[in-house]
């Protein structure tokens, strides 16, 4: 039995259901595309059904953050050279500093999609398993130190 492209089909063992990782969105640059798939294929298959919108905005900050950093390191290396407090310096100055604010909110918006998007190591881990993990790794280094480290 075969349903909709083999996404279900039979087996000895009994159905098998099939996915496909969700693909990238036309109208995203080929790098945001590339970002996409990188992201897509470190979490679960199903893992952005109703979320793809900010899948898409997630890769398009990352690829924003990723040429205000190349701007910043090249503004950065223009800048070395000038005399200090020359007009030149000055204007260079101004623009690394809003290069570094731009990249600032983009680092911002990164980090808050990431997190509504269950992307973060602190998303994954319930508190439950927190707990469980740091009952297994022993004492804390900044503990029992009042009565000689016993």
């Amino acid at each position: 039995m075969v349903y909709r492209g083999d996404l279900v089909s039979t087996s000895a063992d009994g159905p098998i259901i099939q996915s496909k990782r969700a693909s990238p969105p036309k109208d995203l640059t080929s790098k945001q595309q590339a970002i996409w798939r990188e992201i897509v294929a470190d979490v679960d298959r199903g893992w952005f059904a109703d979320t793809r919108h900010l899948l898409k905005e997630l890769c398009a900050h990352i690829d924003y953050a990723r040429m205000l950093a190349a701007g910043i390191e090249e503004v950065r290396a223009r800048l070395v050279g000038l005399p200090l407090g020359s007009k030149e310096e000055r204007a260079m100055s101004r623009q690394l500093a809003s290069l570094l604010r731009s990249h600032g909110k983009q680092s911002a918006a990164i980090a808050s999609l990431s997190t509504k998007l269950r992307l973060t190591p602190q998303a994954r881990q319930s508190a439950r398993r927190a707990d469980q993990v740091r009952a297994r790794t022993g004492p804390r280094p900044w503990e029992g130190w009042e009565n000689g480290g016993a």
